[in-house]
């Protein structure tokens, strides 16, 4: 079985499913070897449910164990522990395969209808024409892109400035190339939030109905810079749509 430490627990996957341990339904990750034995909380009296993780290196499973253990809350000796199975969550990977299978097919199909539009032209009016769509179709995806991504985390901003509640984050570790910031929600539970941001400390929104779901609160000037490149990724967008307009509709009555 495969282990992976995510921002706010760790993903297990075994033969066609996924398992999702949030931190809180840890009690403890105990090293044996190549294996990780990671323990969930259980009410007392009641034997621990254990999933246990594999590695060839003895010191990658007792980084790993070490990592969890550091993440796990802090809990008093006698406090009352739930069933941290209840907590777990199972996924499919074979949905995933299947939705990465239906995201390849739009993408073929999206290539096709391309090739079949430059054939064409290419027909009407000659190689010079498809040639001169290739930097049209280059424009389109990219001012797609520069559009979408600023304009969703905008969204995204807006919506949880209005209903979000704002806490400021504790730096907690750094993942890959990201930076772990701890913060707890209304109920006392800790999540954590990754992101490029430096310091020690941050100002997070998170959503109440869902409170692993946050963003950074940024400054003004800085939801200016996103609304400016989302407006960039419009106009270069319009910009390649009319050119790519022009050069059919010229290879077909010129």
């Amino acid at each position: 079985m495969v282990a992976r430490l995510v921002h706010d627990g760790v993903l297990l996957e075994r033969a066609g499913e996924e398992l999702a341990i949030p931190l809180t339904a840890i009690e403890r990750v105990v090293v044996d070897g190549r294996r990780a034995a990671i323990e969930l909380t259980v009410p007392d009296g009641t034997a621990p449910h254990v999933h246990c993780a594999e590695d060839e290196s003895v010191v990658a499973v007792a980084a790993f164990a070490d990592a969890v253990n550091r993440l796990l809350p802090t809990r008093a000796q006698g406090e009352p522990r739930a069933d941290g199975s209840t907590l777990v969550t199972v996924r499919s990977l074979a949905v995933q395969e299947r939705r990465m299978t239906a995201g390849g097919a739009a993408l073929i199909v999206l290539l096709l209808a391309t090739g079949a539009v430059m054939m064409a032209v290419g027909v009407a009016g000659g190689a010079r024409y498809s040639a001169m769509l290739v930097p049209a179709f280059i424009g389109i995806l990219i001012g797609w892109l520069t559009a979408y991504l600023p304009s969703r985390s905008l969204r995204r901003t807006w919506w949880l400035r209005k209903h979000g509640i704002a806490v400021i984050a504790q730096f907690s570790h750094n993942t890959d190339r990201m930076r772990a910031y701890r913060y707890s929600d209304t109920s006392g539970e800790s999540h954590f939030h990754t992101t490029t941001s430096h310091g020690q400390r941050i100002e997070v929104i998170y959503d109440p109905g869902n409170p692993s779901r946050a963003v950074v609160r940024e400054s003004l000037a800085m939801r200016c810079m996103t609304t400016v490149l989302a407006l960039v990724g419009l106009a270069t967008l319009a910009g390649a749509l009319w050119y790519a307009y022009t050069v059919i509709t010229d290879a077909f009555t010129g």
